[in-house]
């Protein structure tokens, strides 16, 4: 019989026992430092993110969500190992193929754990108009998957009722946490928070060691520019297919926006665009393939040019409306020091670009807005990403490649010297080229004007509104 590494109750007892001394703020003790299981964590235990104290009933629920076992095989260097993945993560552990949180076990944890929360108008037990909006949220991501499985049939008959069960209490519990008007405007904006937190510096100098994030990105639109891919005047029935693959590919629950910085401002980036359209688009194969691809023989972006992707948090309200909030959820970021892939100058990659990545902390975000509720993911750990690939139908369980490092997981989609995507084949935000399902347009990115910042969230509130998970939501609540 194989042996398994795994926690004991030893362990379990021992991190309870010290929960006095561990606050939202500091999670370290509950991780794993070194060794195969580093950046995993010691147990399935509740984390003290919602309540410093672990069992409150929110802790609970979340754990039961956000913190799920993977049994790795015995190989010759080593026994049959569990790693307990998740935690403080924004993106729920499910892949298109994933069977776990459909299981008779799961069920059996976490339903009077929901049954609790409904019974005792868990809601309640917190007060605080982020805790309620976050907690919203993260029940929202495990409705949306099991609703999908349903949707698409997956599974046999008991299956189906097991998640159908599951889903009509998690959209009972959501609607005890909408937020009234007053509620949603005590909710913060983050990003200048982050600013304004003494934790990021102004200036990155093509440095990739710093922790980087632009002063001027929501305010300084001469430099920073807010680019889209929908044109005014479409006809409504396509309107859905000006949601970026981001926000489709997380069914709505969250609201993107991207932004340029060329060396010489706003100016360069508009005649940029234009050039683009003129003369780089095959307009009969956009045409004949329903997406226009990264133009490799395009006109260049110059070497500095800097890009943002910025990820904000959908929450719904007192009448269970989807609206976007000033929550930011990540930020990724990207400087181009060469255009042809080449590992000088020095940058992070290896490849001409440095790469950053920030993402939302529940910890740091309770814990009195520390850096904006921001952190930097490491570049070194190997870590999982369940967006835009993984949840396809096809995508297996922990993804098609499992971990990865930040890197590779950048590369794969945005570059790759092999394939030529490089300079501006590497940002496929230009022409949307996500293809026609995924919001596929008939034009190149055009640049908004200021007064115009809102449009996109606006656009996915209204898409979510459409979804069919929305109205199966609606449909478990006999709205």
């Amino acid at each position: 019989m194989r042996r398994i590494v795994t926690v004991g109750l030893m362990m379990i007892a021992a991190v309870m026992a010290g929960k006095s001394s561990v606050f939202a703020g500091d999670l370290s003790t509950y991780f794993h430092h070194d060794g195969i299981l580093r950046g995993t964590l010691k147990s399935d235990t509740p984390l003290p993110i919602y309540d410093a104290d672990p069992q409150h009933l929110w802790n609970g629920l979340f754990a039961a969500f956000y913190i799920r076992p993977r049994a790795l095989p015995a190989t010759e260097e080593q026994p049959e190992t569990v790693r307990y993945e998740g935690g403080d993560v924004i993106e729920f552990l499910a892949w298109g193929k994933t069977t776990y949180w459909s299981s008779e076990a799961v069920s059996r944890k976490v339903n009077p754990l929901l049954d609790e929360f409904l019974k005792a108008d868990g809601s309640k037990l917190i007060k605080e108009p982020l805790k309620r909006a976050v907690f919203q949220h993260d029940l929202w991501a495990v409705y949306d998957h099991l609703i999908d499985l349903n949707i698409r049939r997956i599974s046999d008959l008991q299956t189906r009722l097991r998640r159908d069960t599951l889903c009509g209490k998690i959209a009972r519990c959501i609607e005890q946490l909408k937020l009234t008007q007053r509620e949603f405007e005590q909710l913060p904006d983050t990003y200048p928070l982050a600013i304004n937190s003494g934790e990021f510096v102004s200036d990155h100098n093509f440095d990739s060691a710093v922790d980087y994030l632009p002063r001027g990105l929501l305010t300084e639109p001469d430099e920073w520019v807010e680019i889209d891919f929908y044109y005014p005047k479409m006809h409504e029935d396509i309107m859905d297919r000006f949601i970026s693959l981001h926000a489709r590919s997380l069914q709505g629950r969250s609201h993107y926006r991207i932004f340029y910085r060329f060396p010489e401002g706003r100016q360069q980036v508009v005649d940029y665009l234009k050039e683009i359209e003129e003369k780089a688009i095959d307009w009969k194969r956009a045409a004949q393939f329903g997406f226009i691809p990264p133009p490799t023989t395009a006109p260049q972006i110059p070497v500095g040019t800097e890009v943002v992707l910025l990820q904000l948090m959908m929450s719904m309200d007192e009448q269970l409306r989807p609206v976007p909030t000033r929550i930011v959820e990540s930020f990724q970021f990207r400087v181009f020091r060469n255009l042809d892939g080449s590992s000088e100058p020095t940058t992070n990659t290896g490849v001409g670009i440095n790469v950053l990545d920030y993402r939302m902390k529940r910890h740091l975000l309770f814990d009195r807005l520390k850096s904006g509720g921001l952190e930097r993911e490491p570049e070194d750990e190997l870590q999982y990403r369940v967006a835009i690939g993984g949840l396809k139908a096809t995508a297996p369980d922990w993804g098609f490649d499992g971990k990865k490092v930040l890197f590779q997981q950048c590369a794969d989609c945005h570059m790759s010297p092999k394939l030529q995507r490089l300079g501006v084949a590497s940002i496929p935000s230009i022409t949307h080229s996500g293809g026609f399902d995924a919001g596929a347009m008939m034009g190149v990115s055009r640049p908004l004007d200021p007064e115009q910042s809102g449009v996109r969230a606006k656009r996915v509130a209204r898409y979510k509104s459409r979804h069919e998970s929305y109205r199966r939501l609606l449909e478990h609540l006999g709205l």
